[in-house]
């Protein structure tokens, strides 16, 4: 980590994923990244031909990082597919580490489109997904 990185917190960690459809992988798929602390953000990428797709980590200053204060981002990924967008990642994240939305596991995300909705409690606050992970 360079001094350029003092105080950052991670808003989002990476992600990578593959996004199908009845297990066939969907390409060429907007990916929507939405984020939000005191403004809302967002990126976007496209999958490629076998569904996979990859952002980057998102670092932002913070001053939970030096003082003690609620750490509260909001985030969102979704998917553009056929005109529609269908959310396959809602959460909160309340903690600024690294990896902190699966309790330190990596966001290695597999996600059906026609896939039911779960609702996650396990890493804090809950997590509402079309995706599984390892």
């Amino acid at each position: 980590m360079s001094i350029f990185d003092a105080g950052k917190a991670y808003f989002f960690s990476p992600v990578t994923g593959v996004v199908t459809k009845d297990d066939k992988p969907i390409s060429n798929a907007k990916i929507i990244r939405k984020w939000e602390h005191q403004s809302m953000e967002q990126d976007e990428t496209v999958t490629d031909d076998d569904g996979n797709f990859s952002l980057p980590e998102v670092r932002r200053r913070s001053a939970v990082q030096f003082i003690p204060a609620e750490f509260v981002v909001g985030q969102e990924i979704s998917v553009v597919h056929d005109g529609k967008e269908i959310v396959i990642w809602s959460a909160s994240k309340r903690d600024s580490s690294k990896n902190s939305e699966l309790g330190g596991k990596a966001l290695d995300l597999k996600c059906d489109l026609n896939s039911e909705e779960k609702i996650y409690r396990d890493f804090g606050p809950a997590l509402f997904t079309k995706c599984t992970w390892e």
